[in-house]
C-alpha cells in the first residue's frame, strides 16, 4: 500500500485548478511513458479512464471509475474521487480544490495497493518513494499549468 498525501498552493482560481485536474485525457502529460483513453462524455459518477503505461510486453493498464464528482460549488470548492480497478493496481484518489486567499489550495490523497494482494506488503516501500516522486512531480506539472492558464 502506498498512502500518498500531497497540499499544493497556485495563483490560479479553483475553477482554473479544476479543469486542469480533471482534463484526465492530459494526464499522458504528466506520468512518463502513459497514453490516456477516456469514456464517451463528460465526468461523472460511473465515467471512467484508463492510463496504458508502459513500453511493450511491460506495459499495463491502470483503469480507473469516477465515484464522487462535485465540480466547485459557488464558494469556489470542488471534489472527485475515484477507485482504482485495473487486474495490477487497486485503491483510490481523492483530490479536492478550495479557494485559499488569492489562490488555491489542492489537496491529492492517494492510496495505490498492487494486487494480488499478497505483494501489498513486499512492493509497499517501493512503491511509497516511487508514488510520492511521480505524483508529486505530476501535481507540481498540473499546477504549473493552471498558474500558466490564470496569466
Amino acid at each position: 500500500m502506498a498512502e500518498l498525501h500531497l497540499i499544493r498552493y497556485c495563483a490560479a482560481p479553483s475553477p482554473t485548478v479544476w479543469d486542469v485536474v480533471t482534463d484526465f485525457a492530459a494526464y499522458g502529460d504528466w506520468m512518463p511513458l502513459t497514453r490516456m483513453r477516456v469514456d464517451a462524455g463528460s465526468p461523472r459518477p460511473g465515467w471512467g479512464f484508463a492510463g496504458l503505461s508502459g513500453l511493450g510486453p511491460l506495459a499495463f493498464s491502470d483503469s480507473m471509475l469516477v465515484t464522487i464528482w462535485e465540480p466547485p460549488d459557488a464558494a469556489g470548492v470542488g471534489r472527485f474521487r475515484v477507485v482504482k480497478t485495473g487486474r495490477l493496481l487497486g485503491g483510490w484518489a481523492e483530490i479536492r480544490v478550495e479557494p485559499v486567499g488569492d489562490g488555491t489550495r489542492l489537496d491529492w490523497r492517494e492510496d495505490v495497493v498492487v494486487r494480488p494482494l499478497p505483494f501489498k506488503r513486499a512492493f509497499a516501500p517501493v512503491l511509497r518513494r516511487a508514488s510520492d516522486w511521480l505524483y508529486g512531480r505530476a501535481v507540481d506539472a498540473m499546477i504549473a499549468r493552471a498558474d500558466e492558464r490564470h496569466r
